[in-house]
């Protein structure tokens, strides 16, 4: 008789694990981690930050909008002097006996064009660059009047322009009062002559005068 054994691989095995050391869970003697307090200055430090930000954008958007503001103004505004200017030497340029003091190269069918800039400056061969001469005065009865001076030059000559304006009542643009140009050699010459007050004498008695005097 025969006895045949068989291999141990073919028995199954069991294993064991132990769950010590493995648990995720909390026990209840362990303590909560705590929380550290933030100093009071480091608030301080942030909430100061914080203000001057803001207040860098606020000034900065305010800046920014009062440049705005002057630049469409100026530009067109009828009273700013850009307008003005413009208004001016298209006044000057139009008058046919301004041109022949000039002695503008004009034919019947093309005339010579004339520039206009500001003050004369030296070594500055760029006409936009040279800034045009303007001053505003308020007189006794509460206008404002506009002072602007300029040059207009031609091929041959060159004029100095002087203008006078006063702000309408009736109107947004400004009305001239006054505009001559001055030319080396020439005489003074008004496109727009001033108007003379009319002083009203007061009336006399047996030749005596009678009242104030009226201006």
């Amino acid at each position: 008789m025969v006895l045949r054994s068989r291999p141990l691989a073919s028995i199954p095995r069991v294993q064991f694990y132990s769950s010590k050391g493995k648990s995720k869970g909390k026990t209840s003697g362990e303590k909560k981690p705590e929380h550290k307090k933030i100093p009071v200055w480091h608030k301080l430090k942030a909430l100061t930050s914080f203000t001057a930000s803001s207040l860098l954008v606020v000034g900065g958007v305010g800046v920014s909008g009062v440049v705005l503001y002057l630049i469409l103004s100026e530009l067109f505004s009828p009273s700013g002097d850009t307008m003005l200017f413009n208004r001016a030497v298209t006044l000057v340029e139009d008058n046919e006996e301004v041109r022949k003091l000039l002695q503008c190269n004009d034919s019947s069918f093309k005339k010579e064009r004339l520039k206009a800039y500001g003050e004369l400056v030296t070594n500055d061969r760029w006409t936009r660059n040279r800034p045009i001469v303007s001053t505003q005065k308020i007189d006794k009865y509460g206008k404002c009047h506009h002072f602007m001076r300029f040059h207009l030059e031609s091929k041959k000559k060159l004029g100095l322009v002087h203008v006078e304006a006063v702000d309408s009542e009736q109107n947004y643009k400004p009305n001239f009062v006054s505009m001559y140009i001055d030319i080396p050699g020439e005489k003074r010459f008004y496109i727009i002559r001033p108007k003379l007050r009319q002083v009203v004498r007061p009336k006399s008695i047996f030749g005596f005068p009678w009242g104030s005097r009226k201006e």
